[in-house]
């Protein structure tokens, strides 16, 4: 229990014992005792009631908010990136890999460079399969580049590794 609700409770039986003792021994009514006793309950319970219902719908919605991406979220250097898994292959957004690499080449010629292994998604987005694009970075010409090199170690341990072995379990 915390400092605050500590006090808060203290306060609350304090101010039941002084309402008990007032109608009890100054005034005498016993449905004064029967409503201090209500109301101390009240004036304790409801800020806790009203805390954790605050609390719960933060994390309802918030579990709403991010269910699409709830443990699928991957980032690179601060790039956030969109991947699908697939029944049989993983896609990642041609966007997000320009990005990464810093380039700015179109979506044609970005589908060109790995040809038979992009499509687009429902939204028109470029998609390209992790796979052709590991084997793209390993082929360019600045394949040694450190960020290269980093990220194309990243797409394979956290990426297609990962999604071999969900496949093989299944």
């Amino acid at each position: 229990m915390s400092r605050g609700q500590a006090a808060l409770l203290l306060g609350g039986l304090v101010a039941m014992l002084g309402a008990i003792v007032d109608a009890l021994f100054i005034r005498g009514l016993w449905a004064n005792v029967v409503f201090a006793v209500v109301l101390a309950v009240m004036v304790i319970g409801a800020p806790l009631f009203v805390l954790r219902g605050a609390s719960a719908w933060r994390q309802r919605s918030r579990e709403l908010l991010y269910a699409e991406v709830q443990g699928r979220h991957h980032a690179f250097n601060g790039v956030s990136l969109r991947i699908e898994q697939g029944a049989t292959h993983c896609w990642i957004d041609g966007n997000g890999l320009q990005r990464v690499l810093g380039t700015r080449d179109s979506d044609d010629v970005l589908a060109a460079r790995m040809p038979g292994h992009s499509r687009r998604d429902d939204r028109g987005r470029l998609m390209l399969r992790v796979d052709a694009v590991v084997r793209h970075l390993a082929e360019r010409p600045s394949r040694m580049d450190p960020v290269t090199i980093r990220f194309r170690t990243y797409l394979e341990r956290e990426v297609l590794f990962p999604a071999a072995q969900r496949r093989a379990r299944r």
